[in-house]
């Protein structure tokens, strides 16, 4: 089985392929989630693995609008969620005050930006697509005065110097990674599930997400997570991604569902999937 994934060699999405899928066949690195994304839905690849949510930073918006573009194509079959850590790191023989850029994936910044104002006061930030995309062209590169957030072992990867280990703003930070598929039958329970749901009304009447989400909790299925995303044709209208904890087989999902496409103009599914919670990654800690 085939896998791209939000590269280049060494994000730390690729970490998390390997624990969702460790007997891939072939995984092939993309420059972007978009860019992953599509190579799966052209059919050159089986799965795509892709960051979606920051414990510290929030959502990964490029996944997001993936999901939502694409809701009725696509489907979560899995996800993992991983501890986070980060180092500074530089050409061999920079030094601190050296720095006068770090570059980073945006979540990677975020998370370190105390660090970064503490520590490097008069440095730009600059976002990069990934973590590892930021350590690869500095390698490139080398220019003088730049450094990278990414990663420990990334800096051993690309030949890097660290220059300052363990700079993010929490020790207990997570992000979650999701495998995405084409269109097709939900995998069986596994006891450790989640459904997400993609869920879009026009409708003007007060409470109508309310009334909605309570057709959930009146058959006791717990919401995991709940994040809108505006929509582009109808100002103040949004999509609402839900993640509950419960696979659609469950007969009290499936009733709520039911229920709720009737108060509401659509209802996608968005995949029944096992839930991953692993902090470590063969050795390694991992970031998006």
């Amino acid at each position: 089985m085939k896998y791209s994934y939000l590269g280049p060699e060494g994000t730390f999405t690729e970490s998390a392929v390997r624990r969702l899928a460790p007997s891939a066949q072939q995984t092939v690195p993309f420059p972007t989630v978009p860019a992953a994304v599509e190579a799966m839905r052209s059919g050159g690849f089986a799965r795509a693995v892709v960051p979606l949510e920051n414990s510290v930073s929030g959502v990964v918006p490029p996944t997001l609008g993936e999901l939502v573009e694409h809701a009725g194509q696509l489907r979560i079959d899995a996800q993992v969620a991983i501890g986070v850590t980060f180092a500074l790191m530089a050409a061999e023989g920079t030094r601190l005050s050296d720095v006068r850029r770090v570059v980073s994936h945006p979540h990677a910044l975020g998370q370190c930006r105390r660090w970064v104002a503490r520590h490097l006061p008069h440095a730009e930030t600059v976002p990069a697509d990934s973590t590892a995309a930021a350590a690869l062209a500095l390698a490139a590169r080398g220019p003088a005065g730049d450094a990278a957030i990414a990663a420990p072992a990334t800096a051993a990867r690309y030949g890097l110097s660290v220059l300052a280990h363990d700079i993010g703003t929490r020790n207990d930070a997570t992000t979650r990674f999701v495998s995405l598929r084409s269109a097709g039958p939900e995998g069986p329970p596994t006891g450790r599930d989640r459904t997400a749901l993609l869920i879009t009304s026009d409708r003007s009447a007060p409470g109508v997400l309310t009334g909605v989400l309570g057709e959930l909790s009146r058959r006791h299925v717990s919401i995991a997570w709940i994040q809108s995303w505006p929509r582009q044709t109808a100002r103040g209208r949004y999509h609402f991604l839900v993640e509950v904890d419960q696979h659609i087989a469950y007969p009290g999902l499936a009733e709520a569902v039911e229920a709720m496409r009737r108060g509401v103009d659509s209802l996608d599914l968005l995949g029944s999937y096992p839930y991953i919670v692993d902090r470590e990654v063969e050795g390694e800690r991992a970031a998006a």
